[in-house]
């Protein structure tokens, strides 16, 4: 064969292969494949989290001046005293108002709505073990309403992994909802009741949380997650869940390329955990779930995500240890 010739069956076979390429789907990792027409969507993701949220949203209408009890999807049961709510001017309401409920008492409802549990304490922000999480909101013909001054109600919640003495009653303390934080009560009391589940008072609605502080008196340490090419904290999630306790950690601070806790939040070190790292390609999640022991100074590394399907992420976050 000629050098001409030669010549020409490499240009051929350069523009064949290139053709082709066009069609295939770009890899960025071992494991991951992009479609060529798609990348992750941040949007896509945020919608996943915004569906989850509204669709646990219970509703009951109440009549104000009596005392009433409602009970969630997931047994919690909240009473509230007669003639306790006001308007924003101070006046008493009257009349029917709607209570919104949502409960979230497992680690799959945490992390699907985006829910973590993390608390400031005194500044430093450190893991929360939760005995569950719950947004009450109260309104009357679409108007917010409020508790009155020095009001509570009573709250059952069925204990998600058994009564523990040490749960307290903490509060939304971010203003943010993706990277919300709690900080504790100042004067409730939490306790086991008769039905195997947590007996307390609530004295303000909106985000209320039963937790207690994660490892504390124990060695601290930050974390950094590498996540693979084309993911960001723009188009994906990172969580850690923390194996044998009700308690979900979002990454969410994002510099060089690699996720990290920051500053003033740290984990225990010695704890055993699995990184759960989510995105959507084409409406198509994509999920990672890594175990790892948190070791001083952490770096953990995610090789791939791997399409899946929002049943079998289900199925396998909620069988985590």
């Amino acid at each position: 064969m000629n050098f001409k010739n030669l010549s020409l069956i490499i240009v051929v076979a350069t523009v064949v292969f290139s053709a082709c390429k066009k069609d295939e789907p770009t890899t960025l990792a071992p494991g991951i494949v992009i479609p060529s027409n798609g990348t992750a969507s941040g949007e896509q993701l945020r919608n996943f989290f915004q569906e989850n949220q509204d669709n646990a949203v219970q509703s009951f209408v109440i009549d104000a001046v009596n005392p009433t009890t409602i009970t969630g999807n997931l047994g919690t049961s909240l009473q509230f005293n007669a003639n306790s709510f006001e308007d924003a001017a101070g006046n008493s309401i009257t009349g029917n108002v709607t209570i919104e409920l949502t409960e979230i008492l497992g680690i799959k409802d945490m992390i699907f709505q985006n829910r973590q549990t993390v608390g400031n304490n005194n500044g430093s922000h450190f893991p929360l073990v939760s005995g569950g999480q719950f947004n009450i909101k109260a309104s009357q013909n679409g108007n917010e309403v409020f508790l009155k001054p020095w009001n509570n109600y009573y709250v059952e919640v069925e204990a998600p992994n058994g009564v523990d003495p040490n749960m307290a009653v903490f509060y939304q303390d971010s203003p943010s909802a993706d990277t919300m934080t709690w900080v504790q009560g100042d004067s409730t009391i939490v306790w086991g009741n008769n039905s195997g589940g947590y007996s307390t008072y609530f004295d303000s609605l909106n985000w209320v949380n039963l937790d207690y502080f994660m490892g504390q008196g124990t060695a601290q340490t930050g974390v950094n997650v590498t996540v693979p090419t084309g993911f960001d904290n723009t188009n994906c999630s990172v969580f850690v869940s923390f194996d044998g306790m009700n308690s979900i950690s979002g990454i969410y601070n994002y510099a060089n390329g690699m996720f990290n806790t920051g500053q003033y939040y740290t984990m225990p070190v010695g704890v055993d955990v699995h990184f759960i790292v989510m995105a959507f390609i084409n409406n198509v999640p994509y999920a990672a779930i890594v175990p790892a022991t948190i070791s001083n100074n952490h770096s953990q590394i995610i090789p791939a995500l791997t399409a899946t399907t929002e049943a079998q992420l289900t199925m396998d976050i909620q069988n985590l240890p």
